[in-house]
């Protein structure tokens, strides 16, 4: 009799990122671990740019300068991409903590990626998206405002602005000193996306430390939204302020230093690639 946990590992064999990483360990005999590293990097770095992956969806929504009271109709538009499956990090996270986290974690992964681009989502939206009622998506929010996160939808928007994310609520837990288990267990997001949000952070990290404070300089070296970008650099300044926290900064920067090869080199501006690889030549 199969487990859900031989079912989970038969589907994501079946994903790209599967084929990928069997061609890593087959192919090129690198361990699991450090196959799934490269897998995150690769989707760093090369995905980066594309209209469309795999799992993404093109969709319609208002526009977050779209005022309310306005008819649909008459109201700002905005062409926003979604990730409605991220393969096996998905998979992973239904197989430990079930299809009702999957979906929250959806809400809030759709929901700010939406705002990324300058739209948001209603709960209607979220509704037809991800296959369940309005009702559903309403204790979805409730329970996930509980954890401390914020879920910026159309509604509410204008009344108490973006709040904490999920994305600056994890790199806040990480930097008071939290392990990705009890982050991922208090949170319900796979030690994958944790990994994920770390190192775009760290990215960003290494731009303030390099004296590069514009949000659109950052956005434009990381690949990461301007929204997004100055999140991460108001959690970096905030985060100063806290012994424990700025101390786990230093050792993030350290690391990604120690790993890449960090060369100190003249001048202010760094480019994209230089900034990613930490200066290697």
């Amino acid at each position: 009799m199969f487990t859900e946990k031989d079912v989970t590992k038969r589907l994501t064999q079946k994903t790209s990122e599967g084929e990928f990483i069997y061609e890593l360990e087959n192919s090129y005999e690198l361990s699991p671990k450090l196959s799934e590293q490269i897998l995150l990097t690769a989707k760093s770095c090369l995905l980066r740019g594309l209209a469309l992956q795999e799992g993404q969806v093109e969709v319609i929504t208002l526009a977050q300068s779209a005022k309310s009271g306005k008819s649909i109709s008459e109201s700002r538009k905005r062409k926003v991409v979604l990730t409605l499956d991220e393969g096996m990090s998905d998979l992973e996270l239904k197989a430990e903590y079930g299809k009702s986290e999957l979906r929250r974690v959806k809400i809030q992964r759709i929901t700010e990626e939406a705002l990324e681009q300058e739209g948001v989502l209603s709960q209607e939206d979220l509704s037809r998206l991800l296959n369940c009622g309005v009702r559903t998506i309403k204790r979805d929010i409730s329970i996930i405002k509980q954890r401390g996160i914020e879920v910026i939808t159309r509604g509410v928007l204008h009344n108490i602005g973006r709040g904490q994310t999920h994305k600056v609520k994890i790199i806040g837990m990480y930097l008071d000193g939290r392990t990705y288990s009890e982050i991922r267990v208090k949170l319900k997001h796979s030690t994958g996306a944790i990994k994920r949000y770390l190192s775009d952070f760290t990215k960003v990290l290494l731009c303030y430390k390099r004296r590069i404070y514009t949000i659109r300089e950052i956005s434009h070296l990381t690949g990461l939204s301007e929204n997004l970008s100055g999140q991460y650099l108001e959690l970096i300044r905030e985060s100063k302020k806290d012994r424990i926290r700025k101390a786990n900064m230093e050792s993030l920067a350290e690391r990604k230093g120690y790993r890449e090869g960090i060369k100190k080199r003249s001048g202010k501006y760094w480019t994209a690639m230089e900034l990613l690889t930490g200066g290697l030549q």
